[in-house]
């Protein structure tokens, strides 16, 4: 079967509302205590093991498995793995610090974003899938754009299904942007880090493999649109992360760009897909028909948050087989 893929931004552009090329992504295991929880972390467990394969038979692809450790300041006793502790060599660690309530460690996948995303236009092109460049608003418009396609199989035009993976969803009042301001710099690290305060805020540091430095985050703002990079999050950011990682720091390198011990490649803001309620993954039928009378369906996919990259390959996978 034919497959388009209709996008306003592709891999290689950069743009504030398309997360996925700014993202630190790694693995980092999460509660699971509600059924839409227990299903998100099927959907991860079913990622980590695709992402394993491609470490091992593709590495171009940016994807690597090093060591994890998390701190957390306070702990939710209610909380279950459901099972990743055994996939992921999850174990915990003494902190000595007094501030600390639980420190874990564990087996993560982290990868280069924007080299990941070439790899897997690549791979989808080899494939037989199309891409074109739209900007849509709904549904509606994404027929539209299919059926002027001129390549489009003139013996058989029927459109079986439209997939809405739009991140906000399309005018759908639940969604809502989660403003991000993360730094890449060049300082290297062999592990993730990740340390969730006590107010509630989370510092994260994430090596992207095949030379693309490494990521540390961040902020999370629910509601906010603003564009601008704050210098105060950026010094609260960097002194945090060396806090937390102190090997992180170039001893020898003094002040790089005014900020000691780190040599910074970039200052970004971008804004999270989020969604009140979470995922969004279900069917519905469309009013439109083909012409020959025959059903559309419609697979709503949309609202992961900052969970994209964690549960990508297992989500895709359930919405095929699910639906």
């Amino acid at each position: 079967q034919k497959v388009t893929i209709i996008a306003r931004d592709l891999p290689g552009d950069s743009t504030i509302d398309y997360a996925s090329p700014w993202a630190g992504a790694h693995f980092r295991p999460s509660p699971a205590n509600t059924p839409a929880e227990q299903l998100e972390q099927e959907f991860m467990r079913e990622t980590y093991r695709q992402f394993e394969a491609i470490a091992d038979q593709s590495p171009e692809a940016g994807v690597q498995f090093i060591p994890a450790v998390e701190y957390f300041d306070s702990v939710d006793s209610t909380s279950s793995t459901h099972g990743m502790d055994t996939l992921t060599g999850l174990g915990f660690i003494h902190c000595r610090h007094r501030k600390i309530q639980l420190g874990v460690t564990y087996r993560s996948w982290v990868l280069n974003s924007p080299v990941y995303l070439q790899w897997l236009k690549r791979r989808a092109v080899q494939q037989g899938i199309q891409f074109i460049r739209a900007q849509v608003s709904t549904v509606e418009d994404a027929l539209t754009v299919s059926h002027q396609d001129s390549t489009a199989s003139q013996a058989d035009d029927r459109i079986r299904s439209v997939i809405d993976t739009s991140g906000r969803g399309l005018n759908d009042p639940s969604s809502f942007p989660s403003r991000g301001q993360f730094i890449l710099v060049s300082n290297q690290c062999d592990r993730t880090t990740s340390h969730h305060w006590a107010d509630g805020s989370s510092t994260v540091i994430i090596p992207r493999p095949l030379g693309g430095g490494t990521v540390i985050g961040g902020t999370k703002e629910p509601n906010n649109w603003s564009e601008r990079v704050s210098e105060a999050d950026i010094e609260e950011i960097l002194q945090r992360a060396a806090r937390i990682c102190p090997a992180l720091v170039n001893q020898d390198g003094g002040a790089v760009d005014n900020k000691p011990g780190f040599d910074i490649r970039q200052v970004y803001v971008a804004r999270r897909p989020m969604r009140h309620g979470g995922l969004r993954l279900e069917k519905e039928s469309l009013s439109t028909h083909n012409s020959d009378g025959s059903n559309i369906s419609l697979i709503h996919c949309y609202g992961a948050g900052p969970s994209g990259y964690k549960i990508s390959w297992g989500v895709s996978c359930g919405s095929c087989c699910r639906h």
